[in-house]
Protein backbone atom coordinates (compact mmCIF):
# COMPACT_ATOMS: atom_id res chain seq x y z
CA UNK A 1 0.00 0.00 0.00
CA UNK A 2 2.90 2.56 0.89
CA UNK A 3 4.30 1.83 -2.72
CA UNK A 4 1.21 2.40 -4.12
CA UNK A 5 0.96 5.78 -2.63
CA UNK A 6 4.60 6.54 -2.70
CA UNK A 7 4.20 5.86 -6.80
CA UNK A 8 1.12 8.40 -7.02
CA UNK A 9 3.05 11.14 -4.75
CA UNK A 10 5.63 10.47 -8.00
CA UNK A 11 3.57 10.90 -10.78
CA UNK A 12 1.48 13.33 -8.96
CA UNK A 13 1.42 16.14 -12.20
CA UNK A 14 0.54 13.27 -14.31
CA UNK A 15 -2.28 11.81 -12.36
CA UNK A 16 -3.69 15.09 -12.19
CA UNK A 17 -3.75 15.52 -16.08
CA UNK A 18 -5.27 12.03 -15.98
CA UNK A 19 -8.25 13.46 -13.83
CA UNK A 20 -9.07 16.08 -15.54
CA UNK A 21 -9.06 13.78 -18.78
CA UNK A 22 -11.47 11.35 -16.47
CA UNK A 23 -13.50 14.12 -15.75
CA UNK A 24 -13.71 15.59 -19.00
CA UNK A 25 -14.55 12.25 -21.38
CA UNK A 26 -16.05 10.26 -18.83
CA UNK A 27 -18.64 12.47 -16.90
CA UNK A 28 -20.99 10.19 -15.68
CA UNK A 29 -18.16 8.99 -13.68
CA UNK A 30 -17.57 12.15 -12.09
CA UNK A 31 -21.51 12.01 -11.22
CA UNK A 32 -20.85 8.79 -8.63
CA UNK A 33 -18.12 10.63 -6.62
CA UNK A 34 -19.97 14.36 -6.55
CA UNK A 35 -21.79 14.28 -3.81
CA UNK A 36 -18.78 14.13 -1.70
CA UNK A 37 -17.96 17.55 -2.61
CA UNK A 38 -17.22 18.44 0.60
CA UNK A 39 -15.82 15.88 2.02
CA UNK A 40 -13.40 16.10 -0.35
CA UNK A 41 -12.79 19.80 0.24
CA UNK A 42 -12.15 18.92 4.10
CA UNK A 43 -9.43 16.24 3.18
CA UNK A 44 -7.39 18.29 0.84
CA UNK A 45 -7.54 21.26 3.76
CA UNK A 46 -6.97 18.81 5.96
CA UNK A 47 -4.04 16.72 4.20
CA UNK A 48 -2.06 19.71 3.43
CA UNK A 49 -2.04 21.29 7.01
CA UNK A 50 -1.47 17.47 8.59
CA UNK A 51 2.18 18.73 7.74
CA UNK A 52 2.00 22.30 9.65
CA UNK A 53 2.16 23.04 13.40
CA UNK A 54 -0.39 25.37 13.28
CA UNK A 55 0.65 26.36 16.88
CA UNK A 56 4.30 26.77 15.77
CA UNK A 57 3.41 28.64 13.32
CA UNK A 58 1.16 31.37 14.66
CA UNK A 59 3.86 31.64 17.45
CA UNK A 60 6.20 32.78 14.98
CA UNK A 61 4.23 35.56 13.72
CA UNK A 62 6.75 38.10 14.78
CA UNK A 63 5.48 40.98 12.75
CA UNK A 64 2.01 41.13 13.13
CA UNK A 65 1.67 44.59 11.16
CA UNK A 66 2.98 43.65 8.15
CA UNK A 67 0.74 40.37 8.26
CA UNK A 68 -2.25 42.24 8.84
CA UNK A 69 -1.21 44.67 5.97
CA UNK A 70 -0.62 41.71 3.29
CA UNK A 71 -3.87 40.05 4.43
CA UNK A 72 -6.04 43.17 3.94
CA UNK A 73 -4.32 43.77 0.42
CA UNK A 74 -4.97 40.17 -0.78
CA UNK A 75 -7.95 39.01 0.84
CA UNK A 76 -10.35 42.30 1.13
CA UNK A 77 -8.70 45.42 -0.80
CA UNK A 78 -8.03 43.03 -3.89
CA UNK A 79 -11.62 41.49 -4.30
CA UNK A 80 -13.19 45.39 -4.26
CA UNK A 81 -11.06 46.95 -6.65
CA UNK A 82 -11.74 43.48 -8.86
CA UNK A 83 -15.38 44.45 -8.35
CA UNK A 84 -15.29 47.92 -8.95
CA UNK A 85 -13.09 46.69 -12.63
CA UNK A 86 -16.26 44.39 -13.43
CA UNK A 87 -18.48 46.57 -13.02
CA UNK A 88 -16.36 49.31 -14.94
CA UNK A 89 -16.01 46.47 -18.14
CA UNK A 90 -19.71 45.36 -17.53
CA UNK A 91 -18.65 41.65 -16.96
CA UNK A 92 -21.22 38.91 -16.52
CA UNK A 93 -22.62 38.45 -13.23
CA UNK A 94 -21.37 35.01 -12.86
CA UNK A 95 -17.54 36.01 -13.72
CA UNK A 96 -17.99 38.87 -11.27
CA UNK A 97 -18.45 36.74 -8.57
CA UNK A 98 -16.21 34.17 -9.73
CA UNK A 99 -13.34 36.66 -9.75
CA UNK A 100 -14.21 38.51 -6.95
CA UNK A 101 -14.99 35.32 -4.74
CA UNK A 102 -11.32 34.12 -6.16
CA UNK A 103 -9.78 36.85 -4.73
CA UNK A 104 -11.29 36.53 -1.28
CA UNK A 105 -10.07 32.99 -1.02
CA UNK A 106 -6.69 32.43 0.83
CA UNK A 107 -3.76 31.00 -0.51
CA UNK A 108 -3.40 27.70 -1.79
CA UNK A 109 -2.96 24.51 0.23
CA UNK A 110 0.37 23.95 -2.05
CA UNK A 111 1.08 27.70 -2.25
CA UNK A 112 4.31 26.94 0.54
CA UNK A 113 5.67 24.20 -1.54
CA UNK A 114 5.35 26.08 -4.76
CA UNK A 115 6.78 28.82 -3.30
CA UNK A 116 10.06 26.93 -1.96
CA UNK A 117 10.26 25.17 -5.82
CA UNK A 118 10.39 28.99 -7.21
CA UNK A 119 13.00 29.81 -4.25
CA UNK A 120 10.44 32.05 -2.76
CA UNK A 121 9.70 33.54 0.41
CA UNK A 122 8.10 30.29 1.81
CA UNK A 123 7.84 30.76 5.43
CA UNK A 124 5.40 34.01 4.25
CA UNK A 125 3.49 32.16 2.02
CA UNK A 126 3.19 29.68 5.00
CA UNK A 127 1.89 32.09 7.96
CA UNK A 128 -0.46 34.22 5.21
CA UNK A 129 -1.80 30.64 4.58
CA UNK A 130 -2.29 29.36 7.70
CA UNK A 131 -4.05 33.18 9.28
CA UNK A 132 -6.05 33.48 5.98
CA UNK A 133 -7.48 30.13 6.18
CA UNK A 134 -8.28 31.06 9.70
CA UNK A 135 -9.85 34.53 8.97
CA UNK A 136 -11.50 33.64 5.72
CA UNK A 137 -15.29 32.26 7.35
CA UNK A 138 -15.63 35.87 8.55
CA UNK A 139 -13.74 38.21 5.80
CA UNK A 140 -15.99 36.79 3.01
CA UNK A 141 -19.11 37.17 4.25
CA UNK A 142 -18.44 40.67 4.99
CA UNK A 143 -16.92 41.70 1.73
CA UNK A 144 -19.31 39.60 -0.49
CA UNK A 145 -22.96 40.23 0.86
CA UNK A 146 -22.37 43.33 3.31
CA UNK A 147 -19.29 45.40 1.38
CA UNK A 148 -20.32 44.10 -2.15
CA UNK A 149 -23.87 42.83 -1.80
CA UNK A 150 -23.31 39.80 -4.19
CA UNK A 151 -26.39 38.04 -5.15
CA UNK A 152 -24.69 34.65 -3.77
CA UNK A 153 -28.20 32.85 -2.76
CA UNK A 154 -27.36 32.60 0.61
CA UNK A 155 -27.40 34.88 3.98
CA UNK A 156 -24.23 35.95 5.41
CA UNK A 157 -24.67 33.84 9.00
CA UNK A 158 -25.36 30.73 6.67
CA UNK A 159 -21.95 31.51 4.92
CA UNK A 160 -20.14 32.37 8.17
CA UNK A 161 -21.36 29.11 9.35
CA UNK A 162 -20.41 26.82 6.69
CA UNK A 163 -17.15 28.46 6.08
CA UNK A 164 -16.25 28.02 10.17
CA UNK A 165 -17.90 24.66 9.91
CA UNK A 166 -15.59 23.13 6.79
CA UNK A 167 -12.39 24.82 7.75
CA UNK A 168 -12.84 23.53 11.29
CA UNK A 169 -13.28 20.12 10.17
CA UNK A 170 -10.16 20.19 8.20
CA UNK A 171 -8.06 21.44 11.07
CA UNK A 172 -9.60 19.44 13.73
CA UNK A 173 -8.91 16.09 11.38
CA UNK A 174 -5.31 17.34 10.44
CA UNK A 175 -4.35 17.87 14.45
CA UNK A 176 -5.73 14.28 15.26
CA UNK A 177 -3.95 12.63 12.51
CA UNK A 178 -0.88 14.81 13.29
CA UNK A 179 -1.05 13.37 16.80
CA UNK A 180 -2.08 10.09 16.02
CA UNK A 181 0.78 9.55 13.36
CA UNK A 182 3.23 11.12 14.69
CA UNK A 183 5.74 14.32 13.25
CA UNK A 184 8.28 12.10 12.87
CA UNK A 185 7.09 9.16 11.13
CA UNK A 186 5.36 12.60 9.17
CA UNK A 187 8.44 13.34 7.95
CA UNK A 188 9.68 9.78 7.11
CA UNK A 189 6.92 8.81 5.02
CA UNK A 190 6.00 12.36 3.37
CA UNK A 191 6.18 10.59 0.25
CA UNK A 192 3.24 8.49 1.35
CA UNK A 193 1.70 11.63 2.14
CA UNK A 194 2.27 12.89 -1.30
CA UNK A 195 0.59 10.16 -2.43
CA UNK A 196 -2.51 10.69 -0.32
CA UNK A 197 -2.95 14.03 -1.39
CA UNK A 198 -2.67 12.82 -4.58
CA UNK A 199 -4.91 10.44 -4.54
CA UNK A 200 -7.55 12.69 -2.86
CA UNK A 201 -6.60 15.67 -5.98
CA UNK A 202 -7.33 13.32 -8.59
CA UNK A 203 -10.83 12.21 -7.51
CA UNK A 204 -11.11 16.48 -6.91
CA UNK A 205 -10.17 17.33 -10.56
CA UNK A 206 -12.49 13.66 -11.47
CA UNK A 207 -15.23 16.09 -9.55
CA UNK A 208 -14.85 19.34 -10.87
CA UNK A 209 -14.72 18.32 -14.37
CA UNK A 210 -18.09 16.57 -14.13
CA UNK A 211 -21.04 18.08 -16.29
CA UNK A 212 -18.84 19.93 -18.34
CA UNK A 213 -17.60 17.04 -20.14
CA UNK A 214 -17.60 17.73 -24.05
CA UNK A 215 -20.43 19.83 -23.78
CA UNK A 216 -18.30 22.40 -22.66
CA UNK A 217 -17.85 23.08 -26.46
CA UNK A 218 -21.69 24.14 -27.29
CA UNK A 219 -20.89 27.41 -26.36
CA UNK A 220 -17.60 28.18 -27.51
CA UNK A 221 -18.28 32.37 -26.54
CA UNK A 222 -18.78 30.72 -22.88
CA UNK A 223 -15.99 28.42 -23.11
CA UNK A 224 -13.56 31.13 -23.67
CA UNK A 225 -14.97 34.04 -21.51
CA UNK A 226 -14.84 31.59 -18.24
CA UNK A 227 -11.28 30.63 -20.00
CA UNK A 228 -10.24 34.52 -20.17
CA UNK A 229 -11.08 34.94 -16.59
CA UNK A 230 -9.31 32.41 -14.99
CA UNK A 231 -6.32 33.09 -16.57
CA UNK A 232 -6.96 36.35 -15.86
CA UNK A 233 -7.68 35.74 -11.92
CA UNK A 234 -4.22 33.37 -11.65
CA UNK A 235 -1.09 34.52 -13.95
CA UNK A 236 -2.85 38.39 -14.66
CA UNK A 237 -3.25 39.24 -11.00
CA UNK A 238 -0.04 37.45 -10.48
CA UNK A 239 1.76 39.46 -13.59
CA UNK A 240 0.25 42.78 -12.28
CA UNK A 241 1.72 42.23 -9.03
CA UNK A 242 4.77 41.77 -10.53
CA UNK A 243 5.16 44.28 -12.93
CA UNK A 244 4.38 46.95 -9.92
CA UNK A 245 7.04 45.39 -8.16
CA UNK A 246 9.28 45.67 -10.71
CA UNK A 247 8.23 49.39 -11.06
CA UNK A 248 8.34 49.98 -7.33
CA UNK A 249 11.85 48.77 -7.45
CA UNK A 250 13.67 49.85 -4.36
CA UNK A 251 15.51 49.54 -0.93
CA UNK A 252 13.81 46.31 -0.53
CA UNK A 253 15.36 44.74 -3.33
CA UNK A 254 18.21 42.54 -3.02
CA UNK A 255 21.36 44.26 -6.04
CA UNK A 256 20.85 43.32 -9.24
CA UNK A 257 17.64 41.74 -8.94
CA UNK A 258 14.16 43.11 -9.93
CA UNK A 259 12.46 41.67 -7.18
CA UNK A 260 13.00 40.34 -4.06
CA UNK A 261 12.12 36.62 -2.89
CA UNK A 262 9.41 38.22 -0.60
CA UNK A 263 7.55 40.45 -3.24
CA UNK A 264 7.39 37.19 -5.49
CA UNK A 265 6.04 35.13 -2.91
CA UNK A 266 3.14 37.95 -2.48
CA UNK A 267 2.94 38.18 -6.01
CA UNK A 268 2.84 34.29 -6.06
CA UNK A 269 0.00 34.13 -3.73
CA UNK A 270 -2.46 36.96 -5.43
CA UNK A 271 -2.75 34.97 -8.16
CA UNK A 272 -3.07 31.43 -6.39
CA UNK A 273 -5.92 31.12 -4.46
CA UNK A 274 -7.78 28.15 -3.15
CA UNK A 275 -11.40 28.97 -4.87
CA UNK A 276 -12.45 24.57 -4.62
CA UNK A 277 -13.31 25.75 -1.09
CA UNK A 278 -16.53 28.01 -2.07
CA UNK A 279 -17.44 24.75 -4.20
CA UNK A 280 -18.16 23.20 -0.22
CA UNK A 281 -20.01 26.42 1.16
CA UNK A 282 -21.87 27.60 -1.67
CA UNK A 283 -25.68 26.58 -2.16
CA UNK A 284 -25.92 23.92 -4.94
CA UNK A 285 -27.52 26.15 -7.90
CA UNK A 286 -24.53 29.02 -7.22
CA UNK A 287 -21.38 26.18 -7.09
CA UNK A 288 -23.11 24.69 -10.45
CA UNK A 289 -22.90 28.52 -12.37
CA UNK A 290 -19.55 28.62 -11.32
CA UNK A 291 -18.16 24.96 -12.13
CA UNK A 292 -17.02 25.72 -15.92
CA UNK A 293 -15.05 28.50 -14.56
CA UNK A 294 -13.27 26.68 -11.08
CA UNK A 295 -12.52 23.73 -13.51
CA UNK A 296 -10.44 25.89 -16.31
CA UNK A 297 -8.97 27.68 -12.94
CA UNK A 298 -7.22 24.26 -12.36
CA UNK A 299 -5.13 24.44 -15.66
CA UNK A 300 -2.91 27.77 -14.27
CA UNK A 301 -2.63 26.46 -10.90
CA UNK A 302 -1.22 23.40 -12.29
CA UNK A 303 1.25 24.99 -15.32
CA UNK A 304 2.40 27.82 -12.34
CA UNK A 305 5.31 26.11 -11.18
CA UNK A 306 6.84 24.51 -14.43
CA UNK A 307 5.94 28.39 -16.70
CA UNK A 308 7.29 30.39 -13.86
CA UNK A 309 10.30 28.99 -12.65
CA UNK A 310 12.07 30.84 -15.42
CA UNK A 311 10.55 33.92 -14.78
CA UNK A 312 11.32 34.15 -11.49
CA UNK A 313 14.89 32.76 -12.01
CA UNK A 314 14.95 36.06 -13.88
CA UNK A 315 13.47 38.32 -11.69
CA UNK A 316 15.39 37.12 -8.64
CA UNK A 317 18.87 36.79 -10.19
CA UNK A 318 21.68 38.87 -8.52
CA UNK A 319 25.47 38.35 -7.47
CA UNK A 320 24.84 37.72 -4.18
CA UNK A 321 23.32 34.18 -3.73
CA UNK A 322 19.38 34.46 -2.86
CA UNK A 323 18.89 33.39 0.56
CA UNK A 324 17.56 29.96 1.48
CA UNK A 325 13.37 30.24 1.67
CA UNK A 326 13.86 27.84 4.70
CA UNK A 327 15.89 30.94 6.56
CA UNK A 328 13.51 33.65 4.80
CA UNK A 329 12.66 36.32 7.15
CA UNK A 330 9.34 35.58 8.93
CA UNK A 331 6.76 37.83 9.88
Amino acid sequence: MMTFFTFFGQQARLILALGVLIGLFLPNFGEIVAPAMQVLVVLLLATAMIRVDLLQVLSHLKNPIKLGGLLFLLMIALPVIIHLACLFIGLSPVLHIALVLVACAPPLASAPSMAALLKLDDALVLNILVVGTLIVPFTVPLITLYLLELPLNLDPFSLLSRLLLTISLAIILAIFLRKTIGETRLIRYHKVMDGVSALIMLIFAIVIMNGIGLHAFDDMDAFFENLSAALFANWGIHFLFLIAFVASRGISTPRNSLISPTQGAVALMAGNRNAALFLATLPPETVASLLLFIALAQFPIYLTPLASAPLYGWLTKHKDSLPSPSTSTKI
